[in-house]
């Protein structure tokens, strides 16, 4: 599977990370065989600012999976993991944690065959 399939079955709402590399038993912003090349909602994607190549070489998935974050929600004061991204809004809220979903793409560096070559729709 290509990476534009992936994403002309996701939704414009889904949150979706875009992983370059190996999925290791570290978290993909922690890991040293992964580089996260785009993090956001599926339909922000069109204007990403970003290194687009990895949208144009179209590649190989490799692996996805559905990612659940559970974080403390006074993980400064406790001294714990912040959330991927501190910044945003958890849309539900547990009485100590909050909970986002992700889409993780795993994806290859690797140039893929002429006759494989097709520019994902979304950019």
């Amino acid at each position: 599977m290509r990476l534009s399939e992936i994403l002309d079955v996701l939704s414009d709402t889904d949150r979706i990370r875009i992983i370059e590399g190996e999925r290791g038993n570290d978290e993909p912003q922690q890991s040293p065989q992964a580089k996260i090349l785009f993090s956001g909602y599926k339909g922000m994607i069109v204007y990403f600012r970003g290194d687009k190549r990895i949208l144009l070489m179209n590649p190989v998935v490799k692996r996805f999976e559905c990612m659940p974050e559970i974080r403390h929600r006074k993980y400064k004061e406790r001294g714990l993991m912040p959330p991927y991204e501190p910044a945003i809004t958890r849309l539900f809220e547990f009485s100590d944690l909050t909970m986002f979903i992700y889409y993780d793409i795993y994806v290859s560096g690797e140039e893929p065959e002429d006759n494989d070559r097709r520019q994902c729709g979304t950019v």
